[in-house]
């Protein structure tokens, strides 16, 4: 079956073509320039995945050193490439930055800087140790369509989606973590939003409304000092903003 599947599918470019104009993977690697520059297999292996993954976009901090009346100038650009028909990198978009965009903490400012690169009105935001089913794949068009239901005064600003941490086995740590993860985001945040309703969302893989997030200070905060919690800032964030 599956190997029929991979048939049809390579013969199926206008499905394919459909499909990309839906759907888009933007990962965000801060360091993938710097990777890149000094050859290392993890840029090579990011690479591949751009070259097997049409669909695929990864995006990145690019930073360029230079020389400015005598002085050194170090410029930043937050950058989007794809893969070329040669299997090279293809850049879609680059962005000049006023200056060094990480004010905070590493993974925020990963969202922060990337989310301009994203298209739509919903964006699913998710870790790189979490996993997906096939079958959570088919509820996403119900689950969508929460974003025209009224549940109260204001339309929902952010969906909640179970998490699941795919990297438990690696290690009794990483066991441990993942039944962190399961008690903390699954079971207890669901009894914080109902019956409790205080729930403040936690931040992965939660679907948002792109368009109110964008406009009323992005998914992740930008501080390093105030708190160290970056995934309860967009819950806050839109409950003030009345989201």
């Amino acid at each position: 079956m599956a190997g029929l599947a991979d048939t049809h599918f390579e013969y199926s470019p206008e499905a394919r073509a459909q499909a990309d104009l839906k759907f888009t993977y933007v990962v965000t690697c801060q360091i993938y320039g710097v990777q890149k520059g000094e050859g290392k297999p993890e840029a090579a292996d990011i690479a591949l995945l751009m070259q097997r993954n049409e669909a695929l976009r990864i995006a990145y901090i690019d930073v360029v050193e230079s020389v400015k009346n005598g002085k050194p100038s170090t410029e930043y650009y937050s950058k989007l490439v794809k893969a070329d028909i040669h299997g090279k990198d293809k850049e879609i978009y680059s962005v000049k930055l006023p200056g060094n965009p990480k004010l905070g903490e590493g993974k925020p400012e990963n969202q922060n800087h990337a989310v301009i690169f994203t298209r739509g009105n919903a964006v699913q935001t998710i870790d790189m140790n979490q996993d997906n089913y096939f079958e959570e794949a088919l509820k996403m068009r119900n689950l969508l369509e929460e974003f025209s239901q009224n549940h109260g005064k204001f339309r929902p600003s952010i969906l909640g989606v179970r998490e699941h941490v795919f990297t438990g086995s690696v290690s009794s740590l990483a066991s441990f973590m993942s039944n962190q993860e399961t008690s903390f985001v699954t079971l207890g945040q669901r009894v914080l939003s109902n019956p409790l309703k205080v729930r403040m969302h936690y931040g992965h893989p939660d679907v948002f409304d792109r368009i109110f997030h964008i406009t009323r200070g992005g998914i992740s905060k930008a501080s390093r000092i105030i708190n160290i919690s970056e995934d309860i800032f967009a819950g806050f964030n839109s409950t003030l903003r009345q989201g």
